[in-house]
């Protein structure tokens, strides 16, 4: 991901065990690391925790979408053992998104929606290039930055 801007988000928040997800999702032109502790107790959550490490290629690849379709090819870094394949929808606006993922967003996935932006019909599959390429028409960077708002508070 040479040259692409890194931001480092520190959330801090009550949630479900099954919102307490560590992996890595890779979008081709995004990808997102989470990096999750999770405690039980009341104010348990003082510690800031350490970036994640640079991930290496693991031999695995996934299709990807870029503007113009979803053909493209990505590699997958460290964890990223599944491919995915899910629809993201804000208003009446909906985009189809494919990458690169850690078991453990699969393991905890379902629809979800954050602030109005809903993810949908997410599928995780196994094997290289296994989640399809298919064309799609609506702009890929018209809904790239509510997608990263999405999954850094999913």
């Amino acid at each position: 991901m040479g040259g692409a801007k890194v931001s480092d988000v520190n959330v801090k928040t009550c949630g479900t065990a099954d919102s307490c997800v560590s992996g890595s999702m890779n979008l081709g032109t995004m990808k997102v690391i989470n990096n999750a502790k999770c405690c039980k107790t009341d104010l348990c959550n003082t510690e800031k925790l350490p970036a994640p490490l640079e991930q290496a290629p693991n031999g695995r690849s996934c299709y990807s979408c870029d503007a113009n379709s979803c053909s493209v090819k990505v590699n997958c870094e460290g964890s990223e053992d599944r491919c995915i394949s899910a629809s993201v929808t804000q208003g009446t606006n909906t985009i189809s998104v494919k990458g690169c993922v850690s078991n453990s967003f699969c393991a905890a996935s379902g629809s979800t929606s954050t602030s109005g932006i809903g993810i949908t019909s997410m599928q995780c599959c196994e094997g290289n290039l296994c989640n399809g390429a298919e064309n799609f028409t609506l702009s890929f960077l018209l809904m790239i930055i509510p997608l990263l708002s999405s999954v850094l508070f999913f």
